[in-house]
Parts: structure tokens; sequence; C-alpha cells
């Protein structure tokens, strides 16, 4: 699933922005014609959150290259400028396909995760850890993504339901009630459990 962020207008002028989640442009305007049902608003703009390369300059150092999702490339540029970087460029990654996964990678990272919970390492160190660590490409990026969207304070439900796609439909809603509940030690090994069985019987 990727993110959409929207610009409208309703009926008395006032403009309105919000994010959805939706699996391509198409499936994006559906939600929106849906939503409008309720609220009537015409859409002015709708962009994709996607990749952005940059490469940036502090004073006489050695630019910097890198990369980071975003909305559009200004967005990119505003950010970097506010850091006090001098922005040589930022474009667009086109091809930006990572792949699934290993479910082994999935599995390191649930259990790893329950690990330093248990530790009583703050959620948000453990994310910004395991995105250092961990091999997987496609798993470290969306990691890095959760953890962006969660300091951001956005809701958890939505947060890990983005990420279906990566992690799998099971573990993402597992993850998203582990962070609602107490209980978060618990719900990460249970769900680590689960998925080896699962890898256990298919081999079977």
């Amino acid at each position: 699933m990727a993110e959409f962020r929207f610009q409208g207008v309703v009926p008395s002028g006032k403009v309105i922005q919000g994010t959805l989640t939706a699996s391509n442009f198409t499936d994006a305007k559906k939600k929106l014609q849906d939503l409008s049902k309720g609220r009537p608003f015409r859409v002015q703009k709708i962009e994709k959150r996607s990749t952005f390369l940059y490469k940036v300059q502090k004073g006489d150092d050695k630019p910097i290259m890198g990369e980071q999702k975003a909305f559009s490339k200004e967005e990119v540029a505003s950010g970097l400028t506010s850091m006090g970087y001098r922005v040589l460029y930022v474009r667009k990654k086109w091809f930006d396909f990572q792949g699934k996964p290993k479910t082994t990678d999935i599995v390191t990272f649930v259990r790893l995760s329950a690990d330093l919970l248990r530790e009583q390492l703050p959620y948000n160190e453990i994310l910004q850890l395991l995105s250092n660590d961990i091999e997987s490409t496609p798993l470290r990026s969306t990691i890095r993504d959760i953890a962006a969207d969660l300091r951001q304070g956005k809701e958890a439900e939505k947060v890990f339901a983005k990420h279906e796609g990566t992690l799998g439909k099971f573990v993402a809603k597992m993850l998203c009630l582990a962070s609602k509940s107490g209980n978060m030690i618990d719900l990460y090994e249970s769900t680590a459990k689960f998925i080896e069985r699962q890898q256990e019987f298919r081999k079977a």
C-alpha cells in the first residue's frame, strides 16, 4: 500500500488537506470520491509519497548523498535547507522496487524488538537501532518509515496498515495491536512464534 496526500476545497472556500493509503492513484481517487459523499469538496491535488534522492553540502564539507521519502521534492529540499544544508539537487527515484523481505528477516525483527522491549528500551530507540542493523533493504526501509510516522504522531493503525505488503497482514495487525496495548513484549513474542510455526508447517 502507498500513502497519498490530497488537497481540496470545500464549498465555503476553505482548503482542506489529508492523507490516505491506497494501492495506486486510481484507488486513491476512488477513496476520495467515497470520502466526498460525506463532506463535499473538490480535489485540487493528489501526491504520492515517493522516494527522492538528494545531494547536499554544508560549508566546504564533502557533499552528502542520501534518500528520503516525501510527497514532493520541494518538501525534501525545504527540510534539508532548514537543517543548514545547501541543496545541490533533489530528484525522484523512479525505480524504487525493493521486493519483499524474507520471512526469517521479519521474524528476526519482531523477536529482537521483543528482546529490546524486555530490556526496557523506548520503542523509538528500538526502531532506530534495528533500522541500522537489519540486513534486508526493504525491511530496513519499512522500519525507518514506521519510526518516522510514529514520531509524527500518526495513528498506529494507519502506520502499520500501510506496510501490510511488506510485513504481511497478520504481522502488521499484531504490531498495531501491540502498540496500542500495554503488553508489547508478549504480543511481539507470540507473533514471532506464530510465524515460525507457519514456516515449519510449510516445510513439513
